[in-house]
């Protein structure tokens, strides 16, 4: 077919090969991936790879315990890889350039196929086991990888080329139990079936003489090494049951200790080895039964392995004799420790783990048994891959394989980590850490640029921190790793509230990110913040300018770096003081962090209405597709880079990727267009793409090209599609199958801390379910054909949006049922969505700067204009005086309670003035402009700060899916928000700025609060207000707010509210229809509180009837001011309609950024 692989049309069966019959066995398991036939070529090859077992230590590929003597494939080379792995245990070489260039890694590093302890080898009276021959015979053959169990097993009956007929099985596990992750066991057993056997011999062995595949032509298969690198350094025998090989790596220093043990019963006898044999570099324990024509005795042979590596301790300060002593010690104990434990127990604990790890973990449809198992595989071999000790990751191939040389990428942290994150958050916890761990060589690698004096950058490619890849255009120019990292560790802290991560080296981490940012951006003639000379995702366009994913996915690294950096100095204000003069942090990088996010160029082309990939994509001429050759992809082996570049192609999804991971900043319609433009212009000859354009498909409502993607997706390795599984596993494309159904199926995503759901059912199934944890708390999703349920199975309580408009909260055992997508019926579980808060209750200390700021002005005119003693103001002005008059200035103009003071006070009659009046003037707008220039001052000087407990509630409603906004009338309410650390947590707020430039009116109107309620993009009639007084207020203004609560926080001068001064607040404040007053706001509000206030509250109806009744003759209430207004003719409508002034929520008409 002379074109594109057109994956989103269905078309990825036809690029399928043999390796993939063998799994369609008969009867086909979900939970099994069988083997029906004896493998030859290409099969066997890429089923060592998918029967590989490993447990994130150890990795052990699924070769035969004989090994393979079958055919050549048709290169003339054996298609097997014996291949045993230790995640994370390298040796370096160093990297040859033709031409060297500054800055280019020194040196590559390649995890090591080490000793191969998995040899086990029988002659039947002289005849070697071989199911190759050509004169044997093998029946009844069967392979199977259960991932019930986590236990690859084999059965059949062999008749050597002399008739000697028995019956093999064998069984090899590697433990996934963190306690045991330095083990793996085999058993071998064998039945003879025929009475002309006298005698079997049996040799169980480790084999020190390993290597690595030398590099080919393939530059995602090979390593830079000549020979043998991992050096035996010495054999150890304690007993005939113990032998150990320790190994010693050449470059990086590292040492390994493998030992083995081995026990046999024959017809439930024990049998002991005739001799350890030892040669050059191998050790063989061998066994010799003598059958005696005596038929169906088992001959049962357990093997038991450990490995041990300095890598687990790094402790520079132990001499290369204390290594080996250390690792012979441990490796040791724990052969001892497990084979003291009956072998049967081994395998329980096996189905234990599994099964523990699926409850959370598995994905379960219903109505295609083939994509069941793919995600079954998937998800097993994701858990076998990961590392789990914070000091290892995850490679491109996991431990399955020498593909990538074992290298961790970017694939860790946009695939991989959201899998483990909402299945499993302590592993991706450790995750995290990997990347915390080796912030010190990400600094050293920033240095090492050169010109960047600050901050740190990521390597491409990794084992132990340093960068590895030696093809800079498509591996360092890859800067958008650190924003990867950066996003990837939002996504943790939003879902873990990890504050101890965040303390201990997170915030760190995101820091020192950040600064490499601003060091190697730039700004542009027209003010705009870019990034010029990076490679984005699509590795067939390097060294661009202003790549779209990059530019935009830095934008959000570098708003979070600032919103955690005031997370730390407003909850953790020592650590954050701490941190500061580690890394010499200060404000102005601060600033100058939100300054480049806010002002990051994001390219648009208003012409065809798409962003472009970079500044030159649009430009290149596009990719003959129609006259390009089936076997001719993927291009990067049949085509120069340059030739590549030059045209309009992806390798992957770029910009594509960018509408997922920021998917809350584009409209539908931004995503459908781009999508359009893209999909065609994309070969997917990465693995990592088709789940990704699954993904936003399925956003879009391009269901059956989401669909085609996920099945490509799902059998990426069980049906070899790219050609290249028998390398190892894709990791990436396997937890790509997870994201296909959780964040597109389901319409999965978290937006400021909130859960959406948003599901529908494939046309193809019949149903669907899986399970998120987020927050402690484990959701349970299941969608049927009409409805989905959902169901809080264990934690507390979780709180969601489900087809963004309905919110759920559940408790533990709960279930909500809903009907599914486009048949929705409007079902509400809570009564209101938002919360606008006064800025002068959330932060209570500005009523005792607006105190002081009025007692030092008046002080001071008092002194300068009148005879103090005379006027009776001994005292000054005084809080009752605050209280009573200037917090009221709600009548005629502005000031007109200072107006009353002055006269009731002083018997002064001051004009009003203007708002030009400097202060001065004698006028009472300059006395209001010079109080607003020492309170000013008052907060420059010591910023108000919302207290710990403020800033948890806080938090904890923005947590509980809460929108919220303040309200505060102050001109410096911008400079408040931000300092008190309230500003991360709003969704939208207006000040007295705004005020004047919208002509917002004051009290007795509820301007201020509708305009944060239209910013909000909800309706007064689902919005709780919190006002700190609302003396003053139009009770009828009030009733059209679902619920409203006033804190009356005293000033700090006086002491708190008595029980009777609070009765008469309370009593004040119901008068004009407030029906909740608090005394203690932080302690006592949740969502749960809220609810049963809302839930409880008198009807709006009787609400405006007792209003209108009770105020026909003062509606308005001015604490000791009172003020009369006729009765309204009209009354206001029950649900009074907000006029808009841009569209709703996801209305396509957004402005392009």
């Amino acid at each position: 077919m002379s074109r594109r692989r057109n994956w989103g049309a269905g078309e990825f069966g036809t690029t399928s090969t043999a390796a993939g019959e063998p799994k369609a066995c008969e009867g086909l398991s979900t939970w099994h991936v069988c083997e029906n036939a004896v493998p030859s070529g290409l099969d066997n090859h890429v089923n060592e790879a998918l029967f590989a077992l490993g447990n994130g230590f150890i990795g052990v590929r699924g070769t035969f315990e004989e090994g393979y003597a079958g055919p050549l494939n048709s290169k003339g080379e054996v298609p097997s890889e014996q291949g045993i792995f230790i995640n994370g245990f390298y040796d370096e070489h160093v990297i040859k350039y033709p031409e060297v260039g500054y800055g280019q890694p020194e040196k590559d590093s390649v995890m090591l196929n080490v000793t191969n302890s998995k040899i086990i080898k029988m002659t039947v009276d002289g005849e070697p086991f071989d199911m190759y021959h050509a004169e044997a015979k093998v029946e009844q053959y069967y392979r199977q990888l259960n991932l019930k169990e986590g236990t690859l097993t084999r059965e059949l009956v062999w008749t050597s080329p002399k008739g000697k007929k028995l019956k093999l099985e064998t069984l090899r596990m590697v433990p996934l139990d963190e306690n045991r992750k330095n083990v793996y066991v085999q058993e071998y057993v064998v039945t003879p079936l025929s009475e002309n056997i006298d005698s079997i011999v049996i040799q169980s062995e480790m084999n020190g003489k390993v290597t690595n595949k030398p590099q080919s032509k393939d530059p995602r298969v090979g390593a830079g090494f000549t020979g043998q690198v991992l050096k035996m350094k010495r054999r150890a025998a304690q007993d005939p049951k113990y032998s150990f090989i320790e190994s010693r790596t050449t470059c990086s220093n590292l040492s390994l200790m493998c030992g083995m043990a081995n026990t046999m019963t024959y017809d439930d006898k024990v049998v002991e080895p005739d001799c350890s044999e030892i040669d050059e570099q191998a050790i063989r324990h061998e066994f010799t039964i003598p059958v005696h024509k005596k038929k169906d005795a088992k001959i049962v042979l357990r093997k038991y392995v450990v490995y041990v590596s300095t890598q687990c301790f790094r402790d520079e300060e132990k001499s290369e004799g204390d290594c080996s002593e250390y690792v012979e010690k441990t490796a040791s104990k724990v052969l001892k420790q497990t084979m003291s434990v009956d072998f049967s127990k081994l395998l329980d604990e096996q189905k234990v783990f599994l099964a523990n790890y699926y409850e959370t973990a598995t994905i379960d449809i219903k109505g295609d048994d083939m994509l069941q198992q793919g995600l079954r595989f998937n998800i097993f071999h994701l858990l076998q891959a990961v590392g789990r000790d914070g000091i290892t990751n995850v490679g491109a191939k996991g431990i399955s394989g020498e593909g990538y040389n074992g290298h961790y990428f970017w694939d860790t942290e946009i695939y991989i980590l959201p899998f483990f994150l909402y299945s499993r958050p302590d592993i991706a916890r450790n995750l995290v850490q990997f990347r915390v761990g080796t912030l010190d060589k990400a600094r050293q690698r920033a240095q090492e640029l050169g010109g960047i004096k600050k901050g740190a950058l990521y390597p491409w490619r990794t084992i132990h921190g340093d960068e590895c890849s030696a093809y800079f255009p498509a591996g360092t120019a890859q800067l958008h790793i650190n924003a990867d990292i950066a996003w990837a560790f939002k996504q943790y802290m939003e879902a873990t509230d990890d504050t101890e991560l965040l303390i201990h080296g997170g915030a760190e981490m995101i820091l020192e990110m950040a600064r490499f940012w601003l060091e190697y951006g730039n700004w542009s003639p027209a003010g705009h913040f870019q990034i010029n000379c990076v490679t984005g995702p699509d590795e067939y366009t390097c060294l661009v300018n202003n790549n779209y994913y990059t530019n935009i996915m830095v934008q959000d690294a570098l708003s979070y770096a600032v919103d955690i950096a005031y997370q730390l100095r407003y909850e953790h204000g020592a650590a954050y003081e701490q941190l500061c003069s580690k890394i010499s942090l200060d404000e102005s990088e601060l600033n100058e962090m939100k300054k480049a996010a806010d002002k990051m160029y994001l390219p648009y082309d208003k012409y065809i209405g798409v962003h472009p990939q970079d500044d030159s994509f649009l430009q290149k001429k596009p990719w003959d597709f129609e006259n390009t050759p089936a076997d001719k992809y993927p291009l990067l082996m049949n085509f120069h880079y340059l030739v590549i570049y030059k045209f309009k192609v992806l390798k992957q999804a770029d910009l594509v990727l960018a509408l997922l991971l920021q998917s809350d900043k584009f409209t539908e319609n931004e995503k459908k267009v781009n999508f359009d433009y893209y999909e065609p212009l994309t070969t997917h000859d990465s693995s990592l793409s088709t789940a990704v354009y699954s993904v936003v498909a399925a956003e879009i409502g391009y269901y059956q090209k989401a669909y085609n993607y996920f099945k490509c997706t799902a059998r990426m390795d069980l049906d070899n599609i790219h050609n290249n599984s028998q390398h190892g596993i894709h990791t990436a494309c396997m937890a790509g199958t997870w994201m296909c159904v959780v964040r597109g199926f389901a319409g999965f995503s978290v937006y400021n801390n909130v859960v959406h759901l948003n599901p529908y059912l494939p046309q193809e199934w019949k149903g669907y379910s899986f399970k998120l944890t987020y927050k402690g708390a484990v959701l349970k999703v299941e969608v049927n054909s009409k409805t989905v349920v959902y169901t809080c199975v264990n934690g507390g309580r979780i709180n969601f949006v489900h087809g963004n408009t309905q919110k759920i909260y559940l408790k533990k055992g709960r279930s909500k049922e809903v009907l599914l997508k486009d048949k929705f019926e409007d079902l509400t579980t809570l009564n209101f969505d938002s919360v606008v808060i006064d800025l002068d209750a959330a932060i209570p200390t500005i009523q005792q700067c607006h105190f002081e700021s009025w007692r030092e002005v008046l002080t001071t005119f008092f002194e300068q204009k009148l005879d103090i003693k005379n006027c009776g103001l001994n005292s000054g002005f005084t809080v009752n005086d605050y209280l009573k008059d200037l917090r009221n200035q709600i009548a005629s103009h502005r000031f007109a309670g200072l107006e009353t003071f002055l006269k009731k006070t002083t018997g002064l009659d001051i004009p009003v003035g203007s708002s030009h009046d400097l202060p001065g003037y004698d006028t009472l707008w300059a006395l209001g402009n010079k109080k607003t220039e020492v309170f000013r001052k008052m907060i420059e000087e010591n910023p108000p700060q919302a207290s710990l407990e403020m800033l948890q509630l806080f938090k904890t409603l923005k947590n509980e899916g809460m929108k919220l906004g303040l309200v505060t009338y102050s001109k410096s309410g911008e400079s408040l928000i931000q300092n008190s650390g309230l500003k991360r947590y709003v969704d939208a707020y207006v000040t007295g700025t705004e005020m004047g430039a919208l002509g917002l009116r004051g009290k007795p109107h509820m301007d201020m609060y509708e305009r944060v309620v239209e910013q909000l993009f909800t309706d007064a009639s689902r919005c709780v207000v919190i006002i700190n007084d609302p003396i003053g207020f139009d009770p009828v203004k009030i009733a059209r707010f679902k619920y409203s609560i006033s804190f009356p926080s005293p000033i700090v001068e006086k002491q708190p509210w008595t029980a009777e001064e609070l009765a008469v607040i309370e009593q004040d404040h119901h008068r004009i229809g407030i029906q909740k007053v608090v005394k203690d706001l932080p302690s006592c509000l949740n969502v749960d509180v809220m609810d049963e206030w809302v839930t409880n509250s008198e009807p709006y109806e009787d609400r405006i009837a007792r209003i209108y009744e009770d105020g026909s003759k003062k509606v308005c209430i001015f604490s000791s001011l009172q003020t009369t207004h006729s009765k309204p003719t009209d009354k206001p409508k029950l649900c009074p309609e907000i006029p808009r002034s841009w569209p709703a929520s996801g209305d396509s008409s957004r402005q392009q950024p």
